[in-house]
């Protein structure tokens, strides 16, 4: 099967794009697409239209990060409710977890002893699939790379994971209008999508009069760790007014540690995903806010994407999905109870 040739959208077809995503574009330095070679999801069906009827029933082999995270959970039921929507196949495979690298290079290799048409992407590093990545690239596969590290592919389809680290930071400021000290709980050293929410934050922090950053610790993802640093920095710090946790994970995590230090409603926590249980949590008041990211929907545009470019169209090479700031003030306008 030959790839579908990829050409970029003009600038004059996005320009509504780079209206919107002006901040995004310049904070996604990493980003191999140049800034005219964007759209966001809403954008890319206004200016090709719904995603076309499939013209075979393709296969495309999607290769996520892990399932034991509910954000992963989510992509993967969005593959798979595309899928049966335009009646195409999708497998999704995922590694143990997110330390895994060679577990997922492993799966990825052996997917391409299958009859995959196209593949989406997820790694856990920028390099722990070369191997898989290059053989894909002889093939002359279709390949999109979804979500948080990015590498060499047709398209790539996820959200600024810089941005909401910005947001984040921003939120926080707002909230605590005469400054204060502030903290940090980091996902999985070597992730791209922690470096760059990491990034995001301290950047913005550091730049806000009146904010300062007086611990920034590593999660690694998860809750129980989470939890520890969290009731670590705030006996050693008990000035502390906010933390911001690189996903609702950890953030789940470090509202139960500021519970059990009875400083609830006293500290702000603000996570990130908005996974199910941490938009329970917004609304119950445990944490303050997640930047929510819409995986489910992620997967879907990742398949309708897959289904472009094997239909020969001609897709931009970043597809930006969306991101919000979930508060108790908007949580049932975008998660309606």
């Amino acid at each position: 099967m030959q790839r579908s040739m990829i050409a970029r959208l003009s600038t004059a077809l996005i320009v509504p794009a780079l209206v919107l995503l002006s901040s995004a574009a310049a904070a996604q330095d990493a980003t191999p697409e140049a800034a005219t070679d964007r759209a966001t999801a809403v954008e890319l069906e206004e200016t090709l239209g719904p995603a076309p009827a499939p013209s075979q029933p393709w296969k495309i082999c999607a290769i996520e990060k892990t399932l034991i995270n509910e954000h992963w959970q989510q992509m993967k039921k969005g593959y798979e409710d595309a899928a049966a929507e335009y009646g195409v196949e999708v497998e999704v495979q995922a590694s143990r977890d997110e330390a895994d690298l060679t577990g997922q290079l492993a799966i990825a290799e052996a997917m391409l002893q299958g009859e995959c048409d196209a593949f989406a992407v997820s790694p856990l590093s920028s390099s722990n699939l070369q191997p898989f990545l290059d053989r894909v690239a002889e093939a002359g596969t279709p390949l999109i790379n979804v979500d948080d590290a990015k590498v060499e592919a047709d398209v790539f389809v996820g959200g600024d994971h810089r941005e909401m680290g910005v947001m984040a930071a921003e939120y926080i400021a707002e909230q605590l209008a005469d400054g204060g000290q502030v903290a940090q709980i980091e996902g999985q050293a070597g992730s791209p999508a922690a470096q760059q929410r990491i990034d995001g934050y301290s950047t913005t922090v550091g730049e806000t009069a009146g904010l300062e950053l007086v611990a920034s610790q590593p999660g690694d993802w998860d809750r129980l760790k989470a939890l520890d640093a969290a009731a670590n920095i705030m006996r050693a710090n008990p000035d502390v007014k906010a933390f911001y946790a690189n996903n609702d994970t950890m953030a789940l995590g470090v509202a139960e540690a500021v519970a059990n230090a009875g400083k609830q409603g006293e500290i702000i926590v603000v996570g990130t995903d908005g996974v199910p249980d941490a938009i329970q949590s917004v609304r119950d008041g445990n944490m303050q806010a997640t930047i929510a990211s819409f995986p489910y929907e992620m997967g879907r545009t990742a398949l309708e994407v897959a289904i472009r470019l094997l239909e020969g169209q001609d897709v931009p090479g970043t597809v930006v999905s969306q991101q919000e700031l979930i508060t108790a003030d908007n949580v049932d306008e975008y998660f309606p109870e």
